[in-house]
């Protein structure tokens, strides 16, 4: 019995030790594994501290001692885990799954930390998902956007900015950062084809965003200019490109607002982005609208005209108009006719009674040059390949408004319909400058 009990007190005496490195080891992963989800909000000085007293507990750990243990010096040199703020972790629950981090993983410019991505990172997968799924943007209310330019843009009208990716340390210095201190940010390597095909990664930046509501943006006349009583309404537009020169033109003439109507292309898709140039951020873009919800955006007293393709020619010589022979309203590169006519409903009541709407009945048509604006003047403009719906012209016709021609040279069908866009919108607005000329003096 003797012999046992020294025994099991000198054996006590050698496993203490190893018992009492495995305790600290494990709390150190630990700690390690709540510091790897550390916000950007902690400062800096905080985390480059707190990070040090890991690794330096590491290096001690890593020193054996002459019996070839290794041990603390003692109890009290551990890490006071209870003592860390809560307040500054985020829930370690949610990164069960990351690897233990270094320091070498974080980094920090102006104050602002940030994350390094690692090789086979979940989240650059998701990025490009969004960027080509729009199901996927509307599912998760998500959108992507390039370049400083246009992050710049949204985050000077009020958007939301959840995570930003970036390889070029100055490339990020030339955004607000003031405004990022809530926003999750990663340093990638944009140099892999499979995931950065979809992309344009010559801008050095990307940033995934709460997709945007114009009612929650802010359009200040200082940077966007004072608005005009003009709206612009999108029919069908489908072109990326086409969409995104119209929304340009929309913002440099000054209107109110622009309309998409279900079956526009995505206003959000990375293409229109791209192209329209933060056009997005200067003007209420508001998509997905059907022509019943149409009236519930413009006031009661507007007057809507159509975008029509000319049905005349201007010789070259003496600049006289010749008639075009007559065509059938789904002939016109900007009309177009419902194989089954649809009955429309109106949720204002200035609005209703197209139901009966004769579409071989034609709107009054008038040059685009001669007067045509009103306290409130709506435009709508068709795609190429679809052109004006019945609804639009219905609507025209309700409103008192006209079919607006752009007269062209003999052998022209008709122009783009971004071509058009631009030239009604700054005819209507110099019109618009003018009687507000008249009315000042």
């Amino acid at each position: 019995m003797a012999a046992r009990v020294v025994s099991t007190r000198f054996l006590s005496t050698i496993f203490q030790p190893v018992l009492t490195l495995r305790c600290h080891g494990v709390n150190i992963k630990r700690y390690v594994r709540r510091r790897r989800c550390v916000s950007g909000l902690i400062s800096v000085n905080q985390s480059i501290e707190n990070s040090k007293r890991v690794v330096s507990k590491n290096e001690h750990l890593d020193n054996p001692t002459k019996d070839g243990i290794k041990r603390p010096d003692s109890i009290s040199d551990s890490v006071q885990f209870s003592q860390l703020p809560r307040e500054k972790v985020i829930d370690a629950d949610h990164c069960e799954n990351h690897q233990p981090t270094k320091l070498s993983l974080f980094g920090e410019v102006d104050g602002l930390l940030y994350e390094k991505a690692q090789p086979g990172d979940k989240s650059l997968t998701r990025l490009v998902s969004i960027a080509r799924s729009k199901k996927l943007r509307e599912q998760q209310g998500k959108v992507v956007l390039e370049g400083k330019h246009l992050i710049r843009s949204a985050l000077d009208a009020g958007a939301v900015a959840q995570t930003v990716y970036f390889s070029s340390v100055d490339a990020l210095r030339e955004l607000p950062l003031e405004k990022l201190r809530r926003t999750s940010i990663v340093k990638v390597r944009m140099e892999d084809p499979k995931i950065w095909s979809d992309l344009d990664i010559s801008k050095n930046i990307i940033a995934i965003f709460k997709r945007p509501e114009a009612s929650h943006l802010t359009f200040s006349d200082e940077k966007c200019g004072k608005p005009l009583p003009l709206t612009l309404i999108c029919d069908n537009v489908r072109d990326p490109g086409n969409l995104a020169a119209v929304l340009r033109s929309a913002a440099a003439a000054g209107c109110h607002s622009v309309l998409l109507t279900k079956g526009c292309v995505d206003v959000w898709e990375p293409k229109v982005l791209r192209a329209a140039m933060g056009a997005h951020f200067r003007l209420p873009v508001i998509p997905n609208l059907t022509w019943s919800d149409i009236p519930s955006h413009l006031p009661k007293t507007a007057t809507i005209h159509v975008a029509d393709n000319c049905s005349t020619t201007m010789t070259e010589d003496n600049n006289t108009v010749i008639p075009q022979q007559q065509k059938k309203p789904s002939d016109h590169g900007w009309v177009r006719g419902h194989k089954y006519p649809r009955k429309v409903e109106y949720e204002d009541d200035d609005f209703c009674g197209f139901e009966d709407y004769d579409s071989g009945k034609s709107l009054e048509k008038q040059y685009y040059y001669i007067e045509w604006v009103a306290k409130h003047t709506g435009l709508v403009i068709g795609g190429e390949s679809h052109g004006l719906s019945r609804e639009a012209l219905r609507l025209a016709e309700r409103t008192g408004g006209r079919r607006l021609l752009i007269p062209m040279v003999h052998g022209v069908d008709s122009l783009n319909s971004a071509m058009a866009a631009s030239i009604l919108l700054f005819e209507g607005r110099k019109q618009l400058l003018s009687l507000a000329e008249k009315i000042r003096s």
